[in-house]
């Protein structure tokens, strides 16, 4: 199945991102390239609110966005705004706080069948999304609406599901935290994202709470909560997810068992909810670890592997080599695979598993960013690479002789 590629986002207003900020993506790895405070986080998280299209961390913050995905069969472009307007335009209101005026049209095109479906605020829009303002106007929203349109729309309803998940894998041990339960029921910024909280259910309604776990976990864990789920990655490999954290860690063997709460709500309902894994390595001496004693390392790879599982289209990690061995990094860029990746890194050792086939290639995977000072102010600067530096570091690039790491920072680039 195909899935959900971020093709171009332009920034008409978001913090103090130059106005006119406009980029696009290659359909493959993304890197994300700057110095310290120059806003690599936070275009990472830019692009995780327009993948999940759901803008609630941004509540408070004005913001005008245009967005288009590519989905196969479907293309989708968005345009979202979330902005202060004065209740009463007069001076003597100045005191009166404003209110968040709040616009958003989605366009969804079906390629095969040459149709447009509209989804425009004000306008009559299905139940499942009328009202929704662009803070809330997440995919799963938009795939329910999308229920009864037809069945064209099926395959591009289950691709904005999966798409909803779309979670920045954050530089620390954030992800692993998550992962094992140990951060749920946390409130506001530091919350987990939901696909690694217990606050959305990924699993049969009928059946289950709420769970933090993908939709391969869950197919497992509704129909036995007793026995080990076979944890199959989403990306349909028929590797368990056990096995390749296994074999990249290098143990024997890696158990998993989710930790679950039963609730009975009546003598006739019971409920089931999924705080978390335990994570279990044997190693290759036959002695067991628990996952609290792995090393920073073996967690981070043991959580992006986790991240990965959770993610089959689009992947957002930021600094993701930290903490790993160069043969871990190889592994994981290898376990990407087909998805769509956005990087950063501030260890070259990253750019050794990235391959360049074009100057247009060059330009579309490098967004540099920087701070400049402008009137005064610190402004963010993004953008995808020049053609001038795009020819610059993919000549030197096909001689071969410097990394492309070297070549970033020898050229001036990085």
């Amino acid at each position: 199945m195909p899935g959900v590629k971020l093709k171009h986002l332009k920034i008409h207003q978001y913090r103090n991102v130059r106005p006119g900020t406009e980029l696009r993506f290659d359909d493959g790895i993304n890197l994300v390239l700057g110095q310290n405070a120059s806003g690599k986080t936070t275009l990472l998280s830019l692009l995780s609110a327009v993948s999940r299209s759901t803008f609630t961390e941004l509540s408070e913050e004005a913001f005008d966005l245009e967005f288009s995905l590519d989905c196969g069969e479907h293309a989708i472009v968005a345009h979202a705004s979330h902005r202060r307007r004065p209740i009463d335009e007069s001076p003597e209101a100045a005191s009166v706080p404003a209110l968040w005026d709040d616009a958003y049209q989605i366009d969804i095109t079906d390629r095969t069948a040459n149709q447009i479906f509209t989804i425009v605020s004000g306008d009559p829009a299905p139940a499942q999304v009328r009202g929704r303002t662009p803070l809330m106007m997440e995919w799963s929203f938009i795939a329910a609406a999308l229920a009864g349109t037809g069945p064209r729309l099926t395959s591009l309803r289950n691709l904005l599901f999966v798409a909803a998940q779309s979670f920045r894998f954050d530089e620390s041990l954030d992800g692993f935290a998550a992962a094992t339960g140990r951060e749920l029921g946390l409130k506001g910024p530091a919350t987990p994202p939901p696909a690694y909280s217990a606050y959305q259910s990924y699993m049969s309604t009928s059946t289950t709470e709420g769970a933090y776990v993908p939709g391969e976990f869950s197919r497992a864990l509704s129909t036995s909560f007793n026995a080990q789920p076979h944890l199959i990655a989403m990306n349909g490999a028929e590797r368990p997810l056990a096995e390749q954290i296994a074999g990249v860690l290098g143990a024997k063997s890696v158990d998993i068992q989710p930790n679950i709460r039963e609730r009975q709500y009546t003598p006739h309902l019971r409920a089931y909810r999924v705080e978390g894994f335990t994570f279990e390595v044997t190693r290759s001496d036959g002695s067991t670890i628990h996952h609290d004693r792995l090393s920073y390392g073996q967690k981070r790879l043991t959580a992006f592997f986790y991240y990965l599982a959770m993610n089959p289209s689009i992947v957002i990690a930021d600094e993701l080599v930290n903490g790993l061995h160069h043969s871990w990094i190889k592994a994981c860029m290898e376990a990407i695979d087909e998805r769509q990746a956005f990087l950063t890194s501030q260890n070259p050792l990253l750019f050794e598993y990235v391959e360049f086939d074009s100057i247009e290639q060059v330009q579309s995977r490098f967004i540099t960013c920087k701070s400049e000072l402008v009137d005064g102010a610190e402004q963010l600067v993004w953008q995808n690479m020049s053609e001038r530096d795009a020819r610059n570091f993919f000549e030197s690039y096909q001689v071969g002789i410097e990394s492309p790491g070297d070549i970033l920072m020898t050229r001036g680039l990085w």
